[in-house]
């Protein structure tokens, strides 16, 4: 009866760990999964950011003859 009960409080004595890590795994996943919808936000400023970058580079090279632009090319 006295090796049951030791390994009953050895046993019982990783409950607070398995219970923090189940918490912490919950939460990682929660935080996963949300972070593509509140990155697409970003994405499409990065891609009007992109797409104003290239109508200013159009609009450099229609009006600067070749030899006079800053060298660069897409």
């Amino acid at each position: 009866m006295l090796a049951a009960s030791g390994s009953f409080y050895f046993l019982t004595s990783f409950l607070p760990f398995v219970l923090l890590f189940g918490f912490w795994m919950l939460v990682a996943r929660n935080v996963r999964s949300r972070m593509p919808a509140q990155q697409q936000p970003l994405v499409d400023k990065l891609e009007e950011i992109r797409a104003e970058l290239e109508r200013l580079r159009k609009s450099v090279e229609e009006r600067e003859p070749a030899e006079q632009r800053f060298g660069f090319r897409s």
